[in-house]
């Protein structure tokens, strides 16, 4: 990479859609999963995570892929694991609201938590692991709990305490809806613009320019240095 200091602009996610959605019925605390079931995943921690925990907790598991027999087989005894397979967009969305606690129990391989931010905006608790890829956004104990990486009994902890600790649940959603402004869509717009004012209007008031396009010629060109003058305060 290029040498520098650098201001990072994360994704954007449109908040609305999850902060009006209508919540999916629940029979219980309900923890829910929604991810490709592979290793990196870490579906296979999140279902030995479920062995500790009550006849009372319940847990959906969206999507499917390459581990989805193995792990329904491995779990067909278990009444209280509910496999949806794919869901449409409004039915993920409903689930999000819907549950108690929202898992991410990833191992590896996760360069951005767009999924927690999802979470937050819903209002659902989010349990997930300690990658630097969520660290992005989330922070334990204040927005999130967030557990090592393949530990199933450090994951069921976590997961009995989101569902149990009422408060501490609260707190965390509370915060987390807080956090999750900070990737909306329009927050993310404005810091754009902010940057593009930032670079434009030294080449507006005359500045060495930033791209080559001033020096263009022709009526492209003439259009667009009109513009620029239109735009200069």
């Amino acid at each position: 990479h290029v040498p520098g200091d650098y201001e990072v602009l994360y994704n954007g996610v449109e908040l609305h859609e999850y902060r009006r959605a209508q919540p999916f019925p629940t029979q219980g605390p309900t923890i829910f999963f929604c991810g490709r079931h592979e290793e990196r995943k870490g579906l296979d921690v999140l279902l030995a995570a479920m062995a500790m925990l009550g006849p009372e907790v319940r847990l959906w598991v969206a999507s499917n892929g390459p581990d989805t027999e193995r792990l329904r087989v491995g779990t067909a005894g278990d009444a209280r694991i509910e496999w949806l397979g794919r869901l449409t967009d409004e039915e993920k969305i409903a689930r999000l609201k819907g549950a108690d606690v929202f898992c991410a129990p990833s191992l590896h391989g996760e360069s951005f938590g767009v999924v927690l931010i999802e979470a937050m905006a819903a209002g659902t608790c989010v349990v997930a692991s300690a990658l630097d890829g969520y660290r992005n956004v989330a922070t334990d104990g204040l927005d999130s709990l967030l557990v090592p990486p393949g530990d199933a009994a450090a994951l069921a902890d976590g997961l009995r305490r989101a569902l149990t600790d009422r408060a501490l649940a609260a707190r965390l959603v509370a915060a987390g809806d807080t956090r999750a402004d900070d990737f909306s869509m329009a927050t993310l717009a404005q810091h754009y613009a902010a940057m593009y004012r930032e670079v434009a209007l030294p080449a507006v008031r005359g500045s060495r320019p930033v791209s080559p396009w001033p020096f263009m010629s022709g009526p492209v060109s003439q259009r667009l240095r009109r513009r620029t003058r239109m735009m200069a305060p």
